[in-house]
């Protein structure tokens, strides 16, 4: 979808919140209009965004179309074709991208005030802009060398031979270096293959360490962050995966880790083939079959299944908010965007559903996110200061 098409789906969705709510300005009400006698679709969109049921349904309608992955199967055919079939199937598919769009935006931002059950309003006062993650990544080899990896590549090789990217452009010799770390910054993400072959894709602010070259009878990774592994099949060589609280051992499978050293809670999610997930405190061992997770408090450790497409949602550029607090959500945009947030006063408990995608701007999130209860501004030095807002300044809506 064209960024500005979709800017102003959630600039639709964030108007018709505040129509809903009583709190439209005349100027935005005569936007809001003029988008309606556009077209009969308009309309119609509209007349489902008024109902809740249509809301959650159609998110749950969403949810599923993913799961099934004909989204991914359209978003394949819009990258492959040619620009002038490419834009004859995206006329087709428009209006109901836009509906879907549209009623995303709405099921994100209809979240609840756990506290009293009514609708919690927030304001974005934010001037400045933050642009999504970007391919960023430093590599340090055990000698002390460092490297700093080309935006311009999407993955690296690291291993006995040399460090090299994977059209074979090689940055460096290993030497007498014994292990590597690859490190992405907040607002830094990157790919990389492992010496017995083994994709890694790491997100946002996150660590891998790992030897150049893998020991005869096993395979052993640290791991400070999250990482998608597809870990390559090595029946006499178990892959084990190190986190501050847990080791998770495997034959060759993919999964997905969430083992960021601020957060409560170590997350190991299967997609495929099996895996052992101890805990370090008590020695606490589960076993994980397709769609299981693993949540390690660091005192216990429980598994449940769960919905595969909303935990690796990052892998496909996007955003979950299912079910997370204010304070979750803002913990992944800072690591996304590189911000800080600093929340000022008595800040609202409140929680989230639904998602979107991660290649938006900092902006277009907290528009989706935006109410009149919380105040949002970025400062010039990246700091996201979030208070409640002062009723004085809501007069006469957004």
């Amino acid at each position: 979808m064209d960024p500005k098409e979709e800017e102003k789906l959630i600039h639709i969705s964030s108007l018709v919140l505040h129509e809903m709510r009583g709190s439209l300005s005349d100027e935005d009400r005569l936007f809001l209009e003029g988008w309606l006698q556009e077209s009969a679709m308009n309309k119609h969109i509209y007349q489902r965004c008024l109902d809740e049921a249509q809301r959650r349904k159609g998110y749950a309608s969403l949810q599923q179309f993913e799961k099934q992955r004909n989204f991914e199967s359209i978003k394949a055919k819009l990258s492959f074709r040619s620009s002038k079939s490419r834009q004859g199937l995206m006329k087709r598919l428009w209006p109901y991208l836009a509906a879907a769009s549209v009623l995303l935006a709405l099921s994100v931002v209809w979240y609840w005030n756990q506290d009293n059950s009514r609708p919690v309003q927030t304001h974005l006062g934010a001037v400045n802009d933050r642009l999504p993650a970007s391919r960023q990544a430093i590599i340090t080899l055990s000698d002390g060398r460092q490297y700093v990896l080309n935006r311009d590549e999407k993955q690296v090789v690291i291993d006995g031979s040399g460090i090299r990217y994977d059209d074979g452009h090689k940055v460096a010799s290993i030497n007498a270096a014994v292990s590597a770390k690859i490190e992405t910054p907040r607002g830094g993400t990157y790919d990389v293959t492992l010496p017995d072959g083994t994709q890694v894709k790491l997100n946002a602010g996150t660590i891998l360490s790992y030897p150049t070259v893998f020991a005869k009878d096993r395979r052993e990774v640290s791991l400070w962050g999250e990482a998608y592994f597809e870990v390559k099949k090595r029946k006499d060589q178990p892959f084990m995966v190190h986190t501050q609280n847990q080791q998770v051992q495997v034959l060759g499978t993919h999964f997905n880790i969430n083992a960021y050293p601020t957060a409560t809670q170590t997350k190991t999610t299967l997609l495929e083939g099996k895996v052992q997930v101890k805990e370090l405190v008590k020695g606490q061992k589960v076993t994980l079959l397709p769609g299981d997770q693993s949540v390690n408090t660091g005192t216990e450790l429980i598994k449940h299944p769960v919905n595969i497409q909303q935990e690796i949602a990052w892998i496909y550029g996007k955003f979950n908010f299912d079910g997370k607090s204010l304070r979750q959500v803002m913990d992944e945009l800072s690591r996304w965007y590189a911000i800080d947030v600093i929340y000022k006063g008595d800040v609202p408990d409140v929680s989230f559903f639904g998602g979107t995608f991660r290649t938006s701007k900092l902006s277009t999130i907290l528009k989706i996110l935006k109410d009149q209860d919380l105040s949002y501004h970025l400062t010039d030095d990246g700091k996201l200061i979030i208070e409640k807002s002062d009723p004085k300044e809501q007069k006469g809506g957004q």
